[in-house]
C-alpha cells in the first residue's frame, strides 16, 4: 500500500477510554462497535501522515483464520509491507481500509469495512475457497509500541470450512495450521495474543 493512499481513521479523543488501555482485548457486539466508530467521526487521512499522528487511530479489520475441525488457527511469519512487524509470528489477516474501499461499498460503515477486509484477504491468499464465515468478536488495542499507538484492531473470526483448498500468498511466509490450544506458546505479536483472548 502506498503511503499516499488515504486510510480510514478515527479521532483518538472520541473513543471510549476502555478501548484505549495499554493492552485492550474487548468483546462487544458489532452493532455497538459500528455505532461508536460512526459517532466518533471516521475520516480518511493520508497513510504517511496517519502513521505519525497518534491523535488518530487507523482502523484495521483483523481476521483470524480457523479450521473449526481441530480447532486449528492459521499462523505465519510477518514479511509484509509493515517492516516494524517483521520477524514476529501472527494469526492476524487484514489491513488498512482505503477511500477506494469506501467508493466500492454500498452504504454505511459496515459495508466499507467488509469491502476493505475482502480486498485484503484476496491480496493475502492466492486461493481462499468458499464458503468461509466471518463473525465479529471485538476490538484490540495496545499503546506499547509505535505501531500500536496509531492503529485500532477490529477482530473477526474467520472459519475456513475447506482449509485444504487454501493457498497463502507470498506475504504469509511459512503459513501453517497450529492447534488453537497451543497458539499461545508461539512468539506471537501482541495483537495476535490479544485477538486470541476474544476469539
Amino acid at each position: 500500500m502506498s503511503l499516499e493512499e488515504h486510510v480510514l481513521c478515527v479521532p483518538r479523543q472520541a473513543l471510549p477510554a476502555s478501548w484505549l488501555e495499554r493492552r485492550t482485548a474487548l468483546s462487544l457486539p458489532y452493532e455497538r462497535c459500528l455505532e461508536i466508530l460512526t459517532g466518533a467521526g471516521c475520516c480518511y487521512k493520508a497513510r504517511g501522515d496517519a502513521e505519525r499522528d497518534p491523535h488518530y487511530k487507523q482502523v484495521i479489520p483483523y481476521a483470524v483464520a480457523l479450521d473449526p475441525r481441530g480447532p486449528q488457527v492459521g499462523c505465519y511469519q510477518r514479511k509484509g509491507s509493515e517492516k516494524r512487524l517483521h520477524g514476529r509470528a501472527s494469526v492476524g489477516l487484514g489491513g488498512h481500509v482505503t477511500r477506494e474501499d469506501a467508493r466500492a461499498a454500498s452504504n454505511g460503515l459496515a459495508s466499507v469495512l467488509a469491502c476493505g477486509l475482502r480486498r485484503e484477504l484476496s491480496e493475502e491468499f492466492e486461493s481462499l475457497p468458499e464458503p468461509y464465515h466471518l463473525s465479529f468478536r471485538g476490538i484490540i488495542n495496545e499503546e506499547e509500541s509505535a505501531v500500536g499507538e496509531v492503529h485500532l484492531g477490529l477482530v473477526f473470526r474467520m472459519e475456513v470450512l475447506t482449509p485444504e483448498g487454501l493457498r497463502p500468498g507470498a506475504e504469509l511466509h511459512g503459513f501453517q495450521w497450529i492447534p488453537l490450544s497451543q497458539a499461545g506458546r508461539h512468539p506471537l505479536e501482541l495483537w495476535s495474543r490479544l485477538a486470541l483472548e476474544i476469539l
